[in-house]
């Protein structure tokens, strides 16, 4: 079996803030590393790219992993992300948050729904709930 050649990263959440691998200076509560894979040992999570090993984390301190990128999938630029979310990064204005707390409160659960009607990436709307108390953010 050879090399992947696919690049990807491995999202990794701690269960409480630790030292940032690559600054002992600073704590993390997670890290995103690049790897093309991941193996288990000795208690540990090992990280690799191209054969390289470039992390290892014991196990009792991580609370979970995720892949990060999908092969071949870029990332949407800042101005390709505004022609979709024209809202995205501006303040929510009183007659915005009430007009969300009527949908919500007539049941709309929907934070795609949601975020197409105010123009905003549906992470921005449960966020803006969560702020408002009325959705966890858990």
């Amino acid at each position: 079996m050879g090399e992947s050649t696919v690049r990807t990263a491995f999202r990794l959440t701690f269960t409480d803030y630790h030292q940032d691998p690559n600054d002992s200076d600073v704590l993390r509560r997670a890290v995103t590393v690049q790897a093309d894979r991941i193996t288990f040992d000795d208690s540990h999570l090992n990280l690799w790219l191209a054969g390289t090993h470039v992390g290892e984390f014991p196990l009792d301190i991580i609370e979970s992993v995720c892949p990060q990128g999908e092969p071949g999938r870029r990332r949407e630029s800042p101005e390709e992300l505004r022609a979709r979310y024209p809202q995205m990064g501006h303040a929510w204005s009183t007659e915005d948050d009430a007009r969300l707390l009527a949908l919500y409160q007539q049941g709309e659960r929907d934070f795609d729904t949601l975020g197409k009607q105010f123009g905003r990436k549906p992470g921005a709307i449960r966020s803006r709930l969560a702020k408002l108390g009325l959705e966890s953010l858990a």
